[in-house]
């Protein structure tokens, strides 16, 4: 019997910054870093082939469902010359959608860029070393060790040991799961028929679109009410020119939508949450009053607060399906046999009756579009400042996401060019502690996570940025209208934090904020004052 060997290439590298994950959120937190400080080395790692995270393996129909104007990195504009997109697009800058297309160029140019100027070596299909739990026992002492870190490719041929100099950004967590990478989660008989949006595309449009007949005689019946069930719902009617009749929406639960002609700034919904004092069904309604958030059917109130941005001609296809099965979440969905005819029924849990499809199993897909959808492994309870070694990527404020790390690695570059105001920092956090911190437990105790608990956080956080980013207030307000990824570079925009902490310090009890948030007020109140009305 043949034996096969297989050797691994064993590689040496040494940087400044080991970043695991190459997705949105590491690659907004490697520009600003870079912008920062340009003389950082980098080495970026990912599973994937190529930079952009999930949207590497999304379906091909997936557009942003937020403007273009305020995603990606902050040094480069994923909607274009806006002259040449009101030209050639024949879409308002503002209203620009990128689609997977054209965000996965845009990260890709931006990738090669820094590894043609030599600050970012990047190493596709590679896992990090806490996936395969190697560590360097030949170091000499524990901060060689800590200093030490590994990664390999995929297929094992290649191996890497990396010197870091100065720390592991941890890029993965709270990363979009799609259903092409999540498969259903509860039994179906065999010879049903589930497609993922992925193959629904691949098969109407893409390279080896062999069964688009096949796919027309189809009904359809859509699983999931989120931002992807809804994609589909709209790909199906605008594309395929499947009628609306033929469509079945399986809704779990109906969802609050954002929307896109009048969203408001990051922080609407938060500030409306206080007024009505945590009551979510009023706050909600009352942005529904005034055009900011929409729902699937008038009747319905929804459950749920994720708040995908749809604009109207999107809604109104998506109302246009009259077959919406709300009885919870699918647990099963079988073959049924009548007679000769074979049928396919879902079942569901908590006493709701099974539903019996609209059509035979033969002509019956169900498209899944049921995965968790973003911030899946974001843990709360994870620091973003983990360690003087270490930084976890983690939301912070209320959207853009890619703010968030643009934000984050602008505290980073203050806190190596020193001109963070860690005074203020320490009033904000040592009061309520015993005896002095370090300077990353400082950090750590300021900026926590979002959590859907503590919705307030966003304000609180927005507030932190601007006292001790820089010891001047104005530079903070400055350096964020600047940077393309925040609102407040939108004409018209203001922090408006000095409201908001005016609010809180009036409402902060009935609004469940703690001893230790009323102090911080204190001090932000004190520094900030000079930005009342901004």
């Amino acid at each position: 019997m043949a034996v096969t060997i297989t050797t691994t290439t064993e590689h040496r590298l040494e940087c400044d910054y080991l970043v695991v994950g190459a997705g949105a959120a590491s690659l907004a937190f490697i520009d600003t870093l870079l912008t920062e400080l340009p003389e950082t080395k980098i080495v970026l790692i990912d599973k994937k082939k190529a930079p952009g995270g999930h949207w590497v393996d999304a379906y091909g129909f997936v557009r942003l469902h937020q403007p273009s104007r305020i995603y990606g990195i902050a040094s480069l504009q994923l909607e274009g010359n806006w002259l040449r997109t009101m030209l050639t697009l024949c879409v308002r800058p503002w209203k620009h959608r990128a689609t997977k297309q054209e965000i996965l160029a845009y990260f890709g140019r931006f990738v090669e860029a820094k590894i043609a100027s030599g600050q970012v070596g990047f190493y596709p299909r590679c896992i990090y070393g806490f996936e395969t739990g190697e560590k360097d026992t030949s170091a000499s002492n524990d901060e060689e060790i800590d200093n030490l870190h590994f990664f390999r490719s995929v297929d094992g041929s290649e191996s890497y040991q990396v010197r870091v100099n100065i720390k592991l950004i941890d890029g993965t967590k709270g990363e979009c799961t799609i259903p092409h990478d999540s498969p259903l989660q509860f039994p179906v008989d065999e010879e049903v028929q589930v497609m993922t949006p992925n193959q629904i595309y691949d098969s109407f449009e893409g390279e080896n679109n062999k069964r688009t007949s096949l796919l027309l005689r189809n009904k359809y019946v859509v699983l999931g009410a989120g931002k992807t069930g809804i994609d589909c719902v709209v790909y199906l009617q605008r594309t395929m020119k499947i009628d609306p009749s033929d469509i079945a929406w399986v809704v779990s639960r109906d969802v609050w939508m954002g929307n896109s002609e009048r969203g408001g700034d990051p922080q609407t919904w938060t500030r409306c949450l206080a007024e009505c004092d945590n009551d979510t069904n009023k706050a909600a309604l009352a942005l529904e009053a005034k055009g900011n958030l929409v729902r699937l059917d008038s009747n319905v109130l929804p459950s749920r607060f994720r708040f995908p941005i749809i604009p109207p001609d999107e809604l109104q296809l998506a109302r246009n399906i009259t077959t919406i099965i709300r009885r919870g979440r699918a647990k099963s969905i079988r073959r049924k046999s009548r007679g000769s005819a074979e049928e396919v029924v879902i079942e569901f849990g908590d006493g709701h009756p099974p539903w019996e499809a609209f059509a035979p199993i033969q002509q019956c897909v169900f498209v899944h579009a049921t995965s968790p959808g973003p911030f899946n492994g974001s843990d709360p309870n994870i620091p973003v400042f983990n360690s003087p070694k270490t930084m976890t990527l983690q939301l912070i404020l209320t959207g853009p996401r890619t703010f968030s790390m643009s934000l984050l690695a602008k505290l980073e570059a203050g806190r190596r060019n020193k001109t963070l105001d860690l005074n203020c920092l320490r009033n904000l956090v040592e009061e309520n502690k015993e005896g002095s911190s370090s300077e990353n437990d400082i950090l750590n105790a300021a900026f926590r996570p979002l959590t859907q608990a503590a919705p307030y956080r966003s304000l609180m956080n927005l507030a932190i940025v601007l006292a001790t980013l820089d010891r001047d207030p104005f530079a903070a307000i400055d350096w964020m209208t600047q940077n393309r990824l925040c609102f407040l570079s939108i004409s018209g925009t203001k922090a408006s934090s000095c409201e908001d902490i005016r609010m809180l310090r009036a409402k902060g009890k009935s609004l469940g904020l703690h001893e230790i948030d009323l102090s911080m007020l204190q001090v932000l109140w004190d520094k900030l004052r000079p930005l009342e009305g901004m």
